[in-house]
């Protein structure tokens, strides 16, 4: 499980992440990230103990999506990127990275 690979602060802007795209991007939620209005809030209430090791699969899909388009998502400012997670774009990116180089992976993007 890569989360194991992240401090309990990167956890937790991971899960402010989900959190924040959830909420954010309410009814478009499945479209934009994969995952459905009521598959987040499941995994949000395991969190951590959710098993992100599938790709295709919604742990998978929640963060790796969630992450890169509240990074990269059309209308999401800056400000309101730290306004959901509570970290900056530069601290979202480094923990995004991190998560994803623990998983094997060379790159980040859209599964």
């Amino acid at each position: 499980m890569s989360l194991a690979a992240l401090s309990e602060q990167e956890l937790k802007i991971v899960r402010r992440s989900m959190e924040g795209a959830l909420v954010h991007l309410g009814w478009d939620l499945e479209t934009r990230i994969g995952v459905t209005e009521e598959q987040m809030p499941d995994l949000l209430a395991k969190w951590p103990n959710v098993d992100d090791s599938v790709d295709n699969g919604p742990e998978c899909l929640a963060i790796n999506n969630s992450l890169n388009d509240l990074l990269h998502g059309l209308g999401i400012s800056d400000a309101t990127a730290m306004e959901l997670t509570g970290a900056d774009r530069s601290e979202m990116r480094r923990v995004y990275d991190k998560w994803a180089r623990a998983r094997g992976w060379s790159s980040t993007g859209v599964v």
